[in-house]
C-alpha cells in the first residue's frame, strides 16, 4: 500500500511527499519582478505544521506565486537509492515544467529553497530529475537558490555525531526512551549504512548532491545561491559551510551569505524573521538586476 499524504492544511497533496498551494490571486499573473513558483525542500522529518511557516512567509512576500513543498525524512535522504530519490522528485518537475521543452506553461521564474542537508539532497535530486525528463542539454531554470543551514562537511567520521543528532531530533517523539538512546541507534545505523556503501562502492547521498550542484553540465550558473547560517548551528558547522561556499564560488557560481546571531539549525527565520525575509527579498531582486 502506498504511503498516505500527511495532513497539510491549505495544500493539495500531489504525492505523499509533494504538496501544492496556489497563489490566492489567481485572476492575475505574478508581477514580472516576482517569482511565479517557489519550491521549498523541507529539512529531514520536518512536519507540515512547521514547514508551513516558511510557506506563509513566502506568501506574504509573493502572494501570486504558487508554492510547492517537499517533505522528506532523514532516513530517505541517507538510505534511499539514487534512482528512487530522483523518481520521487519527478512530480515536482512535471508540475512546474509540464511542456516537452521543459519551459512550463508560461515563462517560469523559480525560487528554490533547500533546508538542511536533507532538503539539499532532494533539491539536487530535482535538478537531476529535470535533466532526465527534458534532456541532457537542459538545466533546471531558477534565479535564486536559498540554502538554509546547508551544506556542511561531508567527512563522515567527523560529522556522524551531528548527523545522528539531527535524525534523533526528527524522530525521538516516536519512541518512549530517552533522546540519547534514539541518537545512539541512529549513530549505529549511520555507521552500518556507511560500511555497506563502502562495500557496494556507492556514493553517499550528500557527496552526490554536492557533486551534482558543482557540475556545470547539470546545475545552472545563471542563478544566485544564498547561504543562511549561524555560528550556533548545532548540526552544520559554520566553518564547514563557509569552506563549501568558497568552493562553490571558485567553481563559477554566484554566491551570497547571511550570518544570523544565536539561531540554531534551521532556526534563523524563527529568531530573526525581519532579517531573514529581507535578505531573501533583496537577493531575489539582485538576481534579477532590480
Amino acid at each position: 500500500m502506498a504511503p498516505q499524504p500527511l495532513p497539510f492544511p491549505g495544500f493539495s497533496p500531489i504525492t505523499d511527499r509533494v504538496y501544492l498551494r496556489n497563489g490566492q490571486e489567481k485572476a492575475r499573473r505574478a508581477p514580472a519582478d516576482e517569482p511565479t513558483t517557489i519550491i521549498i525542500f523541507g529539512w529531514g522529518d520536518g512536519m507540515p505544521k512547521h514547514v508551513s511557516k516558511y510557506a506563509d512567509g513566502y506568501h506574504e512576500l509573493y502572494p501570486c506565486a504558487r508554492i510547492i513543498v517537499v517533505i522528506s525524512g532523514t532516513f530517505q535522504a541517507s538510505n534511499q537509492p539514487l534512482e528512487s530519490r530522483i523518481e520521487a522528485m519527478m512530480p515536482v518537475i512535471d508540475l512546474v515544467f509540464p511542456t516537452p521543452a521543459g519551459d512550463g506553461t508560461e515563462q517560469e521564474r523559480v525560487l528554490l529553497h533547500a533546508m538542511s542537508n536533507t532538503g539539499g539532497i532532494f533539491m539536487a535530486a530535482s535538478v537531476a530529475a529535470y535533466q532526465q525528463r527534458h534532456g541532457a542539454d537542459k538545466k533546471f531554470p531558477h534565479k535564486l537558490l536559498v540554502c538554509d543551514s546547508t551544506p556542511g562537511s561531508l567527512d563522515f567520521a567527523s560529522q556522524v555525531g551531528r548527523w545522528s543528532r539531527a535524525m534523533a531530533v526528527g524522530t525521538s517523539k516516536y519512541f518512549p526512551w530517552p533522546f540519547c538512546v534514539t541518537q545512539g541507534l541512529w549513530y549505529s545505523f549511520l555507521w552500518a549504512n556507511w560500511g555497506w556503501e563502502q562495500l557496494r562502492g556507492s556514493e553517499p547521498s550528500g557527496v552526490w548532491a554536492t557533486r551534482v550542484m558543482m557540475d556545470h553540465s547539470i546545475a545552472t550558473t545563471d542563478c544566485t545561491r544564498l547561504y543562511l547560517y549561524s555560528k550556533e548551528d548545532e548540526i552544520i558547522g559554520w566553518e564547514d559551510l563557509e569552506q563549501n561556499v568558497a568552493r562553490v564560488k571558485a567553481g563559477g557560481y554566484s554566491v551570497d551569505l547571511e550570518m544570523f546571531e544565536g539561531s540554531p539549525h534551521v532556526g534563523h527565520m524563527r529568531l530573526h524573521p525581519e532579517q531573514y525575509w529581507s535578505k531573501i527579498s533583496n537577493s531575489w531582486k539582485a538576481a534579477h538586476g532590480i
